[in-house]
């Protein structure tokens, strides 16, 4: 039995946990790294070619760049895929998403591992904030990225974020930036979306004086400005696609030559690239390159909204409250944190802080309650919540799409039609009663948008409004 001890921090908020678990270990007894050993002594591991995973298999033609990871959970040891291109067999039965036992064999590609117990008990930190200090969160999604970036510190490997708006991308790339260890490199943060489209050029590559009309005196641009350092290109989906290439260009081959500028200038700078977009489509539509894709996704990290980490927004109200009044100490009534916790927010982290800085702004005395919230007096993405739910639990909803008529004559009806036509009715429901925007029919689902583009993609569903 596995047994699970929480740290408080002197503020009141959790800090980090213990969780008591079996020494346990993967050791390769098959394949071509025979006799290789990943000792399971955090709560995450990876299983790949990739460098940055926690045991990596090069010599494995049929081994993904990040194949599966095990997780030490109160239950006992998980694996699961990461999307790998062969799959897993765990006793010899393919699994996505499974529980192991000692003597457990794991074959992925050509290498088989068995689970071995040390028969004994010890104690992994299971921590809610990142090593930088910048990022905070007891939910799963946030302690995987937290573990990610523990092994990326000290990699120079180009970084894609994706996520919405506001979940807090660029707090991400900061934290990385910060992990690196070195204090005095530059961190160089461009929001692509935000340039004008005839400045985007030069303000990236930088000019020589005379280069053209108004290039009074010679500038740096931000390749050169992030040199030796961090360069965190937001929203990168919405850089012109004629420009891309040269961005590729430099990404390559490390150079860069000013506008109006004859000779190239060395630069070397760690990448981290986010957008709200999901890149995919945005390749297929043609409207980014995929071999930049490629390049700038080496590593993807996917930021989850707040509505599905609602277990995180304690920690983060005591973080961003300490930032913004850092004289004052606010405490919030349980009813004011359980509505914080309820709400959507479609604005995401970002939301929250305006609403807590807005709501204390104008509170009278130090006690936050539920009244005292300054919420969006629209409550547009929650009450679309509560009427997409009744109608989907009505069979007058469904009518006509489950042939139970043709079942009773006996009929041979193909089960995945009926579901895919039930499917693609609920996705167009949602769609209609959140006025076609993918964000908000998303949340009510409780699906990623990324999902829900490929389901509209499959079903072509029309999502354009009249």
């Amino acid at each position: 039995m596995s047994a699970k001890v929480e740290t408080l921090i002197a503020s009141g908020g959790l800090l980090s946990s213990s969780l008591a678990t079996d020494d346990v270990s993967l050791e390769v007894v098959e394949g071509p790294h025979k006799g290789a050993i990943l000792r399971l002594e955090q709560e995450v591991s990876r299983i790949g070619r990739a460098e940055w995973c926690d045991l990596v298999l090069t010599e494995d033609p049929w081994v993904s760049s990040e194949h599966c990871e095990c997780s030490l959970e109160a239950r006992g040891v998980r694996v699961r895929d990461m999307g790998s291109r062969n799959g897993l067999l765990l006793n010899d039965c393919p699994v996505l998403d499974a529980y192991m036992v000692a003597g457990s064999r794991l074959k992925i590609g050509n290498s088989v591992m068995q689970l071995v117990s040390h028969h004994r008990k010890r104690e992994i930190v299971i921590k809610y904030q990142d090593d930088s200090g910048l990022l905070v969160g007891r939910s799963p999604q946030m302690r995987k990225i937290f573990s990610m970036l523990d092994r990326l510190r000290s990699r120079n490997i180009a970084i894609f974020l994706g996520g919405e708006t506001g979940t807090g991308k660029s707090t991400i790339a900061r934290a990385i930036h910060t992990l690196a260890g070195d204090t005095k490199a530059p961190f160089v943060m461009v929001n692509c979306g935000a340039l004008p489209s005839g400045l985007i050029e030069s303000e990236l590559f930088g000019y020589e004086k005379g280069a053209f009309t108004g290039a009074d005196s010679s500038h740096e641009g931000f390749f050169q400005q992030a040199n030796g350092g961090t360069l965190f290109l937001d929203e990168i989906a919405e850089l012109p696609l004629e420009l891309q290439p040269k961005l590729l260009d430099v990404l390559d081959r490390k150079k860069v030559r000013r506008i109006g500028g004859k000779k190239e200038v060395d630069v070397d700078f760690r990448l981290i690239t986010a957008t709200h977009r999901h890149l995919p489509t945005e390749v297929e539509a043609r409207r980014f390159r995929e071999d930049l894709y490629f390049r700038i996704a080496v590593v993807e990290l996917l930021v989850p909204p707040l509505r599905e980490r609602s277990e995180d927004i304690p920690l983060l109200i005591e973080r961003i409250l300490r930032e913004l009044f850092p004289d004052t100490k606010i405490r919030l009534t349980e009813d004011a944190t359980a509505i914080l916790k309820t709400y959507l927010w479609p604005g995401n982290v970002r939301q929250l802080r305006n609403v807590l800085e807005r709501s204390v702004t104008f509170l009278e005395g130090d006690v936050l309650r539920g009244e005292d919230l300054l919420l969006p007096s629209d409550a547009k993405v929650q009450s679309k919540k509560e009427e997409f739910v009744h109608p989907m639990l009505e069979s007058s909803s469904l009518a006509g799409l489950v042939p139970s008529e043709a079942l009773k004559q006996g009929e041979t009806i193909a089960l995945k039609d009926v579901m895919d036509s039930i499917e693609k009715a609920i996705l167009i429901q949602a769609l209609e009663i959140a006025d076609r925007n993918v964000q908000e029919a998303a949340a009510m689902l409780s699906i990623s948008p990324a999902w829900l583009y490929n389901r509209i993609k499959k079903y072509n569903i029309t999502n354009k409004r009249d």
